[in-house]
């Protein structure tokens, strides 16, 4: 795949579709906004893009990014505004990764129920 900028893919696709290129660029920002938003909020352990394939968050990412807020939040004081704001995002980015391997965790049980379920020909809902 040849990487395109986004103002070729808007003037083809508005000539191509006979649309107004103002509204191309406003579907497409908002489409790669969401997809931004969803990749870095870490709710979803895989996230499927038509065209470009499945991008799955990492358990082993996500340790040690947890390992490294850890200590980035302990080598933080509180003894003045930037080192407290510092460390409340660090905690927050902690939230958010433990959240995260949740998601992690219950998405592989789900999958290794599928794949016993597979084997034995039962369903998932029994």
């Amino acid at each position: 795949m040849i990487p395109k900028k986004p103002q070729a893919i808007i003037n083809q696709v508005s000539e191509e579709l006979n649309l107004p290129k103002t509204l191309v660029d406003d579907v497409i920002s908002f489409y790669y906004k969401e997809i931004r938003k969803n990749l870095s909020s870490l709710e979803h352990p895989k996230v499927n893009l038509i065209g470009l394939g499945d991008f799955t968050i990492l358990k082993k990412s996500v340790d040690r990014l947890t390992n490294r807020y850890i200590s980035l939040s302990k080598t933080y004081e509180n003894s003045n505004f930037t080192a407290y704001h510092n460390k409340k995002v660090a905690e927050s980015k902690l939230e958010r990764l433990a959240h995260a391997r949740k998601n992690i965790e219950e998405f592989a049980e789900l999958k290794k129920k599928f794949r016993d379920g597979r084997k034995t020909g039962k369903h998932l809902e029994e």
